[in-house]
């Protein structure tokens, strides 16, 4: 009935038209204000809320009007005054009043470094995603997946394909769900439609003027690292966005393997990781940032493979997201509904952190710290162990009473067993060596009292200064050789070899990525692991032969993170 009710609500809002603009329209739903305009025109309306924060947003054209679409956040009177190049609007200055509204979903942002909020009432946001099929909207809705991902580009701007995807956009949102909208295909799909900055601006007014007033999130393309000048194209876009937008919603790119490389031109609040990027990549790069992390899971892989690799992902920090059409009873739909009842019935997930000291065994936790006397600072909470492969293991841990649950990451299961464990070491083995579990040590108790609170705490987040001294590295890149000359669009082999065996160096997770600075193209992720080969990609090469400053960026078991930095001449 709720998500009936909110439906009603939002198709009437942007319906009610004939009667006074947005008059009594519920809060935080959209409503359209509209006049008649040119199409080439540039308008804009400041609006005034309740509490008097202003939300400036421009007019977009529908093809017979000029519409403004402003989500009245907060229940109250509303003013509003327009400027721009149309005399007969140039000026005008009206009002309406916002309805309560409790049925909406709030709009979300980032929080606590790697993970999201709601705006409105700062509770936990979960974050899980697909690919948008009509088809499946509701059964994605009911597995509980809080995010679609929708194409919106129209080189032409058909007035008929943007009112689909307003509705589209509409139901996504009345599930209870985020619209995920992807901006362009590529970056140089983007500039083949709209060769201009001018027209490239023209096209994000009218996009966040149509859209930014739904529950909705960024995504500038579904993949940018093949277009050539590709990332100042989605600067100029990004750093627009963020003045455009006027409710601050999140904003990145999809990417081949990483949208990292473009956090540093300051326009994106959290990374997109490809289905080609391996499970190393999230995990090394959790470490270095403090953004929340989405990875793309390929939806057709086998469902054993897929599961194994949804949870090895988790515990390196990310959240998760299917990508590619997947029928509502596929195993690998079933696996992310069984993840998500997990985390979000049975742990704090918008405080969990990736957990190194163990042995046999992936981990998140909210592990506790001590301070210098040993006194807990922090107090350790729980500790999620994923065991792809059954055997013995061992969890070091803070000395507390804990629950001992054994789930099943198929189904979502969970089993407790009868008695509680205590101590500052667990050992012990999965239920069965048929396939893989999920261990879950919880203060259960504990918890209760916290979970009547979703207060985010102030956890320290593990995010490192790399070890950056070669010599005092315990491995070294011996291929390709110091001196070598790499090709643009050619594999490289390598190889990366341990000086000596420790303790440390029991489990390492390996980064391989490379920048060709002079060209301004950005940071590359080339591979993963201690040996293979890689391919600079043509498109980071714009000019002739130059140097490309290359990396290899290391953790260890006890989560120590090295980086080793090359140069090395590369020609076309």
């Amino acid at each position: 009935m709720r998500i009936q009710r909110l439906a009603s609500m939002i198709f009437t809002a942007l319906a009610a038209l004939a009667q006074k603009p947005c008059g009594n329209s519920p809060a935080n739903a959209p409503c359209d204000i509209a006049f008649d305009g040119p199409a080439k025109a540039e308008v804009w309306a400041e609006f005034r809320a309740p509490d008097f924060k202003t939300y400036r947003l421009a007019a977009f054209h529908d093809g017979t009007r000029l519409v403004f679409r402003v989500n009245p956040v907060t229940a109250g009177e509303w003013t509003y005054r327009i400027s721009g190049n149309v005399a007969a609007l140039d000026g005008k200055i009206d009002k309406f009043t916002a309805a309560a509204n409790t049925e909406a979903t709030p709009f979300i942002r980032r929080a606590n470094a790697h993970h999201w909020q709601d705006v409105e009432k700062q509770q936990p946001h979960l974050y899980m995603g697909a690919d948008f099929d009509p088809a499946t909207l509701e059964a994605r809705a009911a597995q509980h997946f809080t995010h679609l991902a929708i194409p919106i580009f129209s080189p032409t701007q058909d007035p008929g394909f943007y009112r689909k995807i307003d509705e589209q956009v509409a139901s996504i949102n009345a599930k209870g769900m985020v619209a995920d909208l992807i901006l362009a295909p590529t970056p140089a799909a983007l500039e083949r439609a709209f060769p201009t900055w001018q027209q490239r601006e023209a096209y994000l007014r009218f996009i966040t003027g149509r859209y930014s007033a739904f529950n909705v999130s960024w995504w500038l393309a579904e993949e940018w690292e093949s277009s050539p000048n590709g990332r100042a194209v989605l600067k100029e876009l990004g750093l627009a966005l963020k003045k455009l937008d006027p409710y601050a919603h999140p904003r990145s790119t999809r990417a081949a393997f990483t949208s990292s490389p473009l956090g540093p031109d300051g326009w994106m609040d959290h990374t997109v990781y490809g289905t080609a990027a391996p499970e190393a990549l999230p995990a090394v790069e959790h470490i270095q940032n403090t953004v929340p992390q989405v990875v793309a899971l390929d939806a057709g892989l086998p469902p054993d493979l897929f599961r194994k690799r949804l949870w090895n992902t988790s515990m390196s920090g990310a959240y998760l997201f299917l990508a590619g059409r997947a029928p509502a009873d596929s195993p690998n739909a079933l696996a992310m509904a069984a993840w998500h009842e997990f985390f979000s019935k049975r742990t704090r997930y918008w405080d969990l952190q990736p957990f190194f000291d163990l042995d046999g065994a992936r981990a998140l936790a909210i592990a506790g710290l001590k301070d210098g006397d040993g006194d807990e600072l922090f107090q350790a909470v729980e500790y999620i162990a994923y065991v792809e492969h059954p055997a013995q293991f061992e969890l070091r841990v803070f000395k507390h009473s804990y629950d001992v649950w054994w789930v099943n990451p198929s189904t979502g299961e969970a089993v407790k067993e009868k008695k509680d464990w205590k101590g500052d070491v667990w050992r012990g083995t999965p239920p069965d060596a048929t396939r893989d579990w999920v261990l879950h040590l919880s203060r259960d108790g504990k918890k209760e009292g916290m979970l009547k609170s979703y207060k985010f705490e102030s956890w320290p987040i593990p995010v490192q200064e790399p070890a950056r001294d070669a010599k005092a590295a315990p491995f070294e890149l011996v291929v390709p050789p110091a001196d070598a000359t790499l090709v643009a669009g050619k594999p490289v082999n390598y190889t990366i070899k341990l000086k000596k065996q420790t303790a440390g160096t029991r489990r390492m997770t390996y980064v391989l990525s490379g920048e060709i600075v002079r060209d301004g193209q950005g940071n590359r992720f080339l591979a993963a692991g201690p040996e293979g080969s890689f391919t600079i990609p043509a498109s980071a090469l714009t000019g002739g032969p130059g140097v490309i400053n290359f990396r290899v960026a290391a953790l260890n078991a006890p989560g120590k993170l090295y980086v080793i930095d090359s140069v090395f001449n590369v020609a076309k």
